[in-house]
């Protein structure tokens, strides 16, 4: 795997400096142009791009909180991140995601607008309360709970997403 923070020179932390971020990847990017490289061997040319390429998803995945923090337990337990092999193993996490499920069904099918924009700052809310316990977690090292934490986070966005479409389909009519 390669380090996304080390593309960038960056240290290895959950908390990103993203003007620093955004500075590296457009110098990084201006160094790797395709114009640079016009008179360049083809070889040459293919690593630039493939450079190039590295620093584009090195950038989606510091930008992306579940990706960077995935990064960073797989920087310090070697272990990578296998989303077809997870399963949580959190069973009261399990049941809130059925209630979520269920609350945002019913909302939709009673069209209320004023119930879905609570729903949607309840779980807005959540997504912060988790992001702060991941990023302490990140910071006492406590790897299975930071990876835990991810789980949860990529379930409240997917949520965040789902609650979007209703608010779009309600709007639409």
């Amino acid at each position: 795997m390669l380090n996304p923070f080390q593309i960038f020179d960056l240290p290895a932390d959950f908390q990103l400096d993203e003007k620093a971020l955004n500075t590296r990847y457009l110098e990084l990017q201006k160094a790797l142009h395709p114009d640079n490289f016009v008179s360049s061997s083809a070889l040459e040319q293919r690593v630039a791009m493939q450079k190039s390429t590295e620093v584009n998803d090195a950038l989606k995945t510091l930008k992306d909180p579940i990706l960077r923090a995935e990064a960073i337990i797989a920087l310090n337990t070697g272990e990578q991140i296998d989303l077809e092999q997870k399963s949580t193993q959190d069973v009261a996490f399990l049941m809130q995601q059925l209630q979520w499920r269920e609350q945002l069904e019913e909302l939709e099918d009673q069209k209320d607008e004023q119930a879905l924009n609570a729903f949607a700052k309840e779980i807005k809310q959540e997504t912060q309360s988790l992001l702060t316990a991941l990023s302490e977690s990140l910071t006492s090292q406590q790897w299975t709970k930071a990876s835990q934490q991810c789980d949860k986070l990529r379930f409240t966005r997917k949520l965040s997403e789902e609650i979007e479409r209703v608010e779009e389909r309600l709007f639409e009519l």
